[in-house]
């Protein structure tokens, strides 16, 4: 239950709230807390901050989904051809 804290709400129920409290889903989500050690931990916390699912962030980015997942865990590292859209959405600040 979202609200006792005993789970995080999903990406679907926060961009529900911040549409309706006029607050960015980044906000809503404490976001900035998320690790950044890693090229995965990173791409995972500017898609949350974006508030996209793996879905919209792979369509963003010109990707398949599975791609996004393997860069999320590190197993892979984008390739050239994709480096300059992921380095861009990797500003989560703008």
């Amino acid at each position: 239950m979202m609200e006792n804290g005993v789970h995080p709400p999903s990406l679907k129920s926060l961009k529900k709230i911040s549409a309706c409290l006029v607050q960015p889903i980044h906000y809503l989500g404490c976001y900035e807390n998320l690790p950044e050690g890693t090229f995965g931990e990173r791409l995972k916390k500017a898609r949350l901050y974006h508030g996209l699912t793996k879905e919209e962030a792979a369509t963003k980015l010109g990707v398949d989904s599975k791609s996004i997942t393997s860069w999320e865990t590190d197993r892979v590292e984008p390739s050239n051809k994709h480096l300059s859209k992921v380095d861009l959405f990797l500003r989560i600040n703008e």
